[in-house]
């Protein structure tokens, strides 16, 4: 029987447009029917339950009012009104349950039965010393303590065997209730149905449009760069999760980075307390890490780290609210599982290079550096790399504007190679003498290929900010000769013939004047 009232005109409503958000997502359904002129009760079902009230809107075209709207829902309470899928894995559970309490207390009850001969077995050893001193014959109690232990040997081989089967039953129990949760969604709870009230002032084709708000439902952007033939193809997509208990058949999807759920008060202010406090006289000096963003390029050098734990973080786009459209009408089905809807995607023409930073890693990166040709930018998120239509693995790329330039690397060169050694010398001085620290390094680097190839090392030195700490490049100990930026990073450009090596060495001193410390 339905639920929905007879006199209410049911309204064909389906979905035709979804605007995901970070965590949520807005939907509207259209619909339309022929209406004589009076009040009328418009009804749409099969709706999702888990929406929410408050963002529930309708509007009506054709001379039509909407003066009031409302959504209704009952609860299925019936078991006959579960699928027989699901009360067929209910049962099944339930009896894989019972097996399993049965044999929980087969194995107390074997248990119990072994611990009691095994205390009797260990009185027996305590009077078998006492019957022996007495004279008595020792056979009897070999016969006894015989059977005792092929009796405890007995029950620890049913208690094994109990317990192989509760742990069998155990998985077969954890799958079935895997696949009962698969069917745990809201549309196998709820019916829900829309109500609205139309007035309508004359007789017409009226449509209905109805706009609601449903959680279980996000995007995240998802990015693929092709490096092939001396042409770089990125494309960029939307990856999309919904369990919403409805399904979105051929509908218009909107991709939306505005942030619905953060909150508008502002931040409460908190007292900054100073002090003055007494100048030391000795001059403590801190050698610490900074890092250098550049502009123009942005992403970096190496592969992504491989993740250990799931992360799933919000849509950077750059401060703006952006809003994507995917490409044609899309169907995501209520299940909860990824879906690719394409956003859009260029072709550009890159510089490559090989770049390597011997200190981080001992290897050589293929890296291309390109404008965004797109008139969309790219937003944060993850890069499946290809490299002559080949999977070579993952990375990630920053938000890049259009006409921006950015970086991706496509991971390291196989055919070459790269090995890096270091030596430190300190020279003595006196109280009155800078101490002077000489540091040198060697890199090798050698190609296995059949092709000449340019290879670019970067190493670092330190970048001094006081008087009493003085760092030159050692240049007649460091051959080649670099090009040394304002942030101390000295740059190699290696030619590299097919199956040849060569070698790179890099020396600077670090003089601290008397009296500096902590270096």
């Amino acid at each position: 029987m339905s639920l929905i009232p007879e006199k209410a005109v049911l309204f064909a409503a389906p979905v035709t447009q979804v605007t995901l958000l970070e965590d949520r997502a807005q939907v509207r359904r259209v619909g339309s029917a022929k209406l004589s002129a009076g009040q009328h009760l418009v009804a749409v079902a099969e709706v999702a339950s888990v929406l929410q009230d408050l963002s529930l809107r309708a509007t009506a075209s054709g001379g039509a009012k909407v003066s009031d709207v409302r959504v209704r829902r009952a609860m299925k309470v019936a078991p006959a009104e579960k699928p027989e899928v699901l009360r067929a894995l209910e049962e099944d559970i339930e009896k894989l349950s019972e097996q399993w309490e049965r044999l929980a207390e087969d194995g107390a009850l074997v248990e119990q039965r072994r611990q009691r001969l095994e205390q009797v077995l260990e009185r027996g050893f305590t009077e078998l010393p006492e019957d022996v001193s007495w004279g008595q014959p020792q056979n009897q109690w070999r016969d006894t303590l015989d059977g005792l232990f092929e009796k405890i040997r007995d029950l620890r081989a049913q208690g094994l065997t109990l317990s192989h089967q509760q742990r069998d039953l155990s998985q077969r129990r954890e799958a079935l209730v895997a696949q009962r949760r698969a069917f745990d969604r809201p549309d196998a709870r709820f019916v829900t149905w829309l109500e609205a009230d139309v007035i309508v002032a004359a007789d017409a084709n009226v449509e209905v449009t109805f706009e609601y708000t449903v959680p279980n439902a996000l995007w995240r952007p998802l990015h693929t760069a092709r490096l092939a033939d001396g042409r770089f193809t990125f494309e960029s997509r939307a990856c999309v999760w919904q369990n919403t208990g409805e399904d979105w058949n051929q509908v218009r999807l909107v991709f939306s980075t505005a942030r619905a759920s953060l909150g508008i008060e502002p931040p409460l202010l908190s007292d900054d307390l100073l002090t003055a406090q007494k100048k030391n006289e000795k001059l403590v000096v801190q050698a610490r890490e900074v890092v250098i963003q550049k502009a123009k390029v942005s992403g970096g050098g190496g592969a992504a780290p491989q993740p250990t734990t799931v992360e799933l973080p919000g849509v950077d786009d750059g401060g703006e609210i952006r809003n994507l459209e995917g490409k044609g009408l899309c169907t995501v089905p209520s299940d909860g599982r990824p879906n690719m809807v394409p956003l859009f995607e260029f072709s550009a023409t890159p510089k490559t290079r090989r770049v390597a930073y011997p200190e981080l890693e001992l290897r050589v990166f293929l890296t291309s550096v390109q404008k965004n040709e797109a008139k969309f930018p790219i937003l944060a998120g993850p890069v499946e790399l290809l490299l002559q239509n080949g999977f070579v693995g993952w990375s990630k790329v920053l938000f890049v504007a259009p006409g921006e330039e950015f970086r991706v690397s496509f991971g390291p060169d196989a055919s070459l190679r790269l090995s890096r050694a270091e030596r430190e010398k300190v020279q003595d001085a006196t109280s009155t003498d800078w101490k002077t620290v000489t540091r040198s390094v060697w890199l090798y680097v050698s190609s296995l290929g059949d092709e000449a190839k340019t290879v670019e090392l970067i190493e670092r030195m330190p970048v001094s900010e006081l008087e009493q700490v003085k760092i030159t490049l050692g240049v007649k100990r460091t051959t080649p000769k670099p090009k040394v930026d304002d942030h101390g990073f000295a740059t190699w450009t290696v030619e590299l013939e097919p199956r040849s090596q060569a070698q790179v060495t890099f020396a600077y001193d670090l003089a601290t004047a008397p009296g500096v410390q902590g270096l």
